[in-house]
């Protein structure tokens, strides 16, 4: 089906700039703020029947444009908003039958964590825009990020804002989309996305919940577990072929990080392995900040005070304390026109984290490098597996062989007594 959408027409955005023109050049204008390279790194994996198509849906944006503003319907000229208009109707066509989107969240809407965001630029956008200064060093790029931690840190908002800033492609892929009652159906929806991902380069595959689609291999002979592991292996089979594609990046996210299996956490496969913490009190400050600077709120909302009492809240949590101050002021007064001080602090009484101070330990004490602790945990669990195994192998053998020495005793004996009965 690929081959028949054009794997060999996809270009690089390199030659789009020299493709465009004749495509649109019914002496159509552009207007000065239109940078043809620009708009060339926003077409990933567009292919040339793409290309017309989008100039076509930008021209009839102008056209629509024009016909509004002036008495004759003659376009000015081609401009931005146009363009922006034509990417979001026409996609590129290798992308079908796959969520892909360029997420809209900024780093701006993340608050806190700020050495978290630099190593993701670093790990995501430098390679993607900086290509040339990893060429020139000979350096191989990150190939994936792990991002670790409690539920609601914004594990996920983050990878769409790295998604955002390197202007990227982003697959994105859950556990239950990939588990099916029909076999192969999983690994080949693994595949699939992997290859529309290199077409449309560059992109991020990303994987929620990652511990359910690279849970660690078990003994087990369920159906679970054995979709588990075909999965597994086809997800390590495709994340060792990225070294030889170019502008691809893996980003998982998991609250469960002990359970994915060792053979993902070696270099090549995860990199870069990252704990995302809940926000401390600057953090929380700065989140409070963003989720309240498009709301109405009074000036006698202390948005400091409310972070200091809101310890181990994490951004979700403090995101929906916001929501819920603004719906108390509604419940209380439809026609309120602000929140109020006491209804953030009403809100904030009534509710308590979900976080305790031993589970923020358990999930901080997961190791930058969790490769050798992992492989020292699966040699101890293999020797435990085998001391245990030894009694149970031995007292079964024996089992086995005193059933068989009563056997052929009573059968002796049987054949015994009927030769005596014969005489």
């Amino acid at each position: 089906m690929i081959a028949r959408q054009g794997i060999a027409a996809v270009l690089s955005y390199i030659f789009f700039p020299k493709i465009l023109p004749p495509l649109y050049s019914k002496k159509l204008p552009l207007d000065s703020s239109v940078d043809l390279q620009a708009i060339a790194a926003w077409c990933n994996g567009y292919v040339g029947a793409d290309l017309e198509a989008l100039c076509r849906e930008a021209a009839m944006s102008a056209v629509r444009r024009s016909s509004d503003t002036s008495k004759d319907g003659l376009i000015s000229s081609l401009t931005l908003d146009d363009w922006n208009h034509a990417r979001s109707v026409v996609g590129p066509s290798i992308t079908r039958g796959v969520t892909v989107e360029i997420p809209k969240v900024s780093w701006d809407d993340i608050g806190g964590l700020n050495d978290l965001k630099k190593k993701l630029q670093q790990a995501v956008e430098w390679p993607i825009k900086h290509a040339e200064a990893f060429e020139r060093l000979a350096i191989s790029p990150v190939r994936g990020v792990l991002l670790h931690g409690p539920p609601g840190c914004s594990k996920t908002t983050l990878a769409k804002a790295a998604a955002h800033a390197a202007q990227a492609s982003f697959f994105s892929l859950s556990g239950a989309e990939l588990y099916s009652m029909y076999v192969g159906e999983g690994e080949a929806l693994l595949r699939n996305t992997f290859q529309r991902a290199r077409l449309a380069a560059p992109s991020i595959i990303f994987f929620d919940e990652a511990d359910v689609v690279a849970s660690k291999r078990s003994d087990s002979s369920s159906n679970s577990a054995a979709i588990g592991e075909r999965l597994l292996s086809t997800l390590l089979t495709e994340m060792d072929g990225l070294e030889q594609a170019k502008g691809i990046l893996v980003l998982a996210a998991t609250n469960r990080p002990h359970a994915i299996d060792a053979a993902l956490m070696r270099p090549g496969r995860f990199d870069l392995v990252l704990y995302v913490p809940p926000p401390d009190l600057e953090a929380r400050h700065e989140i409070l900040r963003v989720h309240t600077r498009n709301m109405k709120v009074s000036d006698d909302v202390d948005l400091r005070q409310v972070a200091e009492e809101t310890d181990l809240f994490t951004g979700a949590e403090l995101e929906g304390l916001c929501r819920e101050a603004g719906m108390v002021a509604l419940r209380e007064d439809i026609t309120a026109a602000v929140a109020l001080n006491r209804h953030f602090q009403t809100v904030k009484e009534s509710l308590k984290p979900a976080l305790t101070r031993e589970a923020v330990d358990k999930y901080a004490s997961f190791k930058k490098n969790p490769y050798s602790k992992s492989i020292k945990e699966c040699r101890l669990n293999q020797k435990q597996q085998q001391t245990s195994k030894f009694p149970e192998n031995l007292m079964s053998q024996l089992k086995v062989g005193a059933i068989t020495f009563v056997l052929v005793y009573v059968g002796c004996r049987f054949l015994k007594s009927r030769s005596y009965m014969k005489i």
